[in-house]
């Protein structure tokens, strides 16, 4: 059996949410688009965690970034992040064909704005420039390997956002890891931006599915922009089931992820030909460089052993999810000591 460390959104649904799903599907689906008694259920669930008034199931994170964007953004007009950001670097440049919005970027480190950089840019009123309409943050930050910017850091630029009239949007796809290494409740974290998206795939280990969530007024205006985008999707019940089990179940075992993409990360470190600060493994993303081999190659070998990891630039990503245990951690760091030690050992080497 392979060891798919590319990205927890690679994990199976756990068996209680394959239950679900099947007694969702027994269920009447609903016509309309926020008709169905599951996905309202998942709705609601997603917006209390959170400490939101309403909540929205959308097909993607992606989409639930656009739509926020979209919500505050008209042609013309500036959003302000970072340019490591999500949205900046694997969104296909969706704010600007789907809303001719247009990212200033700011300076960060690992995904926290500099406050004195942020200041400089949110400056606008020019007739030059364009009006800034919105403030983005993410958190965790993907980029930089999963690391969580300080809740005083988010709560900053909040305040100075909010200080100028500016909304803020959190792309939280992973905002229940950042709270998890935070030891605070989301809902802290969700308090400090108008709207907030997060993934029911990364990490929960739902099949798929986002939601973005926000003002009861926010997110009825968001029903219409998901249309329009392409996202009406229904009947999504069976969908929704897994999601409410996500939330549920899946949230308190985040902790076992950051231990085991710990524990990877200090093996990594003792391994000759990989270079990596295991203190810059905050959550469950691991970012190592290679000395010895290019990461192409590297991953190539790996996965004739069984071990799937991400070419990432000029580095390796190992992402650890529900199904990657101490036992997957140790045949993974048993694998790189051979591809990178020059032996020609078949799986049975390790398995």
């Amino acid at each position: 059996m392979k060891i798919d460390l590319r990205s927890d959104f690679v994990a199976r649904p756990t068996e209680a949410m394959v239950e679900a799903m099947f007694r969702a599907a027994a269920l009447p689906g609903g016509f309309g688009p926020r008709e169905d008694s599951t996905v309202s259920r998942l709705e609601a669930l997603a917006a209390t965690t959170l400490g939101k008034e309403d909540a929205l199931f959308v097909p993607t994170c992606t989409m639930a970034n656009q739509i926020a964007i979209h919500l505050c953004c008209r042609p013309g007009e500036m959003f302000l992040t970072e340019e490591d950001a999500h949205v900046v670097t694997s969104e296909s440049a969706a704010a600007s064909a789907l809303s001719g919005a247009m990212p200033r970027l700011t300076p960060a480190t690992n995904g926290a704005f500099d406050p004195e950089g942020l200041v400089t840019a949110m400056e606008f009123g020019n007739a030059q420039r364009g009006r800034l309409a919105l403030v983005l943050q993410e958190n965790t930050h993907v980029r930089s390997g999963g690391r969580v910017v300080a809740y005083e850091s988010m709560k900053q630029i909040s305040e100075l956002a909010h200080s100028r009239g500016v909304p803020v949007h959190l792309d939280g796809a992973r905002i229940f890891n950042a709270a998890t290494a935070l030891s605070r409740p989301a809902a802290d974290l969700a308090a400090l931006a108008d709207t907030v998206s997060f993934n029911l795939n990364k990490g929960l280990g739902a099949p798929l599915g986002a939601i973005l969530a926000g003002t009861r007024d926010v997110i009825s205006e968001a029903v219409r922009v998901r249309q329009m985008f392409g996202g009406g999707w229904r009947p999504v019940g069976v969908l929704a089931a897994a999601g409410i089990v996500a939330i549920d179940r899946m949230i308190g075992r985040l902790g076992d992820d950051h231990v085991h993409a710990k524990q990877l990360a200090t093996g990594l470190a003792e391994i000759d030909g990989i270079l990596i600060d295991p203190a810059s493994t905050e959550t469950n993303i691991v970012l190592a460089q290679t000395t010895k081999m290019d990461p192409e190659t590297l991953s190539v070998r790996l996965a004739k052993l069984g071990v799937l990891v991400l070419p990432y630039a000029s580095q390796i990503r190992l992402v650890t999810h529900h199904e990657i245990t101490r036992d997957s951690v140790e045949k993974t760091l048993a694998a790189f000591r051979i591809v990178l030690a020059g032996e020609n050992h078949g799986p049975s080497a390790w398995c």
